[in-house]
């Protein structure tokens, strides 16, 4: 699908595709196929989003230090949670949102936005995350870290120089990650104890700076948009 826009992150909610257009301040909904498509006007440059339920996301605006709960089906916000800080990645276990604050921490609220504690971590430029099977997966640009929902490092896998770039992460029902990498213009998928790796899509299959990722665990898919020209794509992942 090819829409106007330069997307931050994306997520697929059954045929629902949602992407967080940062240059127009709004979110835009279309179906899988790129039919049907509208936008949600935000307040704010919206970051980073998150699937709370089938009908309703939460969307970061870092520069508000602002959470959005955003329905889709609506089309309307039904509320605004406060972070302690300029606000980034962001996930949710469909209970409680883990929030990137200022790079170097993460803030775990409940969906009225009280907090319910704070996680520190022992690097200082996190820019993205996501929560999976009682770990937290983050990425900062070229390393990415699995750890105890205690902010304890569990592996961690950095590579090569080419992988100075990482944009977005996510992961699959195995604990699989796969990260976009806008210096490649690749994804990248990392074992689910950071042992192995390999480039699961390149810039031949119309990735150009990817950004935004989100694994479809129904239909076994990656859903991917590119902050490089406004297209997004949908691609279905084989198991090995």
């Amino acid at each position: 699908m090819s829409i106007n826009g330069k997307f931050y992150d994306c997520v697929k909610i059954g045929r629902t595709c949602v992407l967080t257009d940062y240059k127009n301040s709004q979110l835009i909904i279309c179906n899988s196929d790129g039919s049907d498509i509208n936008h949600i006007p935000l307040p704010d440059k919206p970051n980073n989003l998150t699937e709370i339920n089938s009908n309703t996301v939460a969307v970061s605006c870092r520069y508000d230090k602002t959470i959005l709960i955003v329905n889709i089906t609506t089309g309307t916000i039904t509320s605004k949670l406060k972070t302690v800080g300029n606000c980034y990645g962001i996930a949710s276990d469909h209970e409680y949102l883990y929030v990137v604050i200022v790079h170097s921490m993460i803030q775990v609220m409940d969906l009225t936005g009280t907090e319910i504690r704070s996680i520190p971590f022992p690097v200082d430029d996190i820019e993205d995350i996501t929560v999976n099977r009682n770990r937290l997966v983050c990425i900062d640009y070229n390393t990415i870290y699995c750890c105890s929902l205690n902010g304890t490092v569990i592996w961690k896998f950095r590579k090569s120089e080419s992988y100075q770039d990482l944009r977005r992460v996510t992961t699959d029902d195995r604990g699989t990650v796969y990260v976009t990498n806008g210096m490649t213009d690749s994804v990248v998928v990392v074992s689910n104890d950071g042992k192995h790796f390999r480039e699961l899509i390149t810039s031949k299959y119309g990735l150009n700076r990817p950004s935004g990722i989100h694994f479809d665990k129904d239909i076994n898919s990656l859903f991917v948009c590119n902050d490089g020209d406004g297209k997004a794509f949908l691609f279905y992942v084989r198991e090995k």
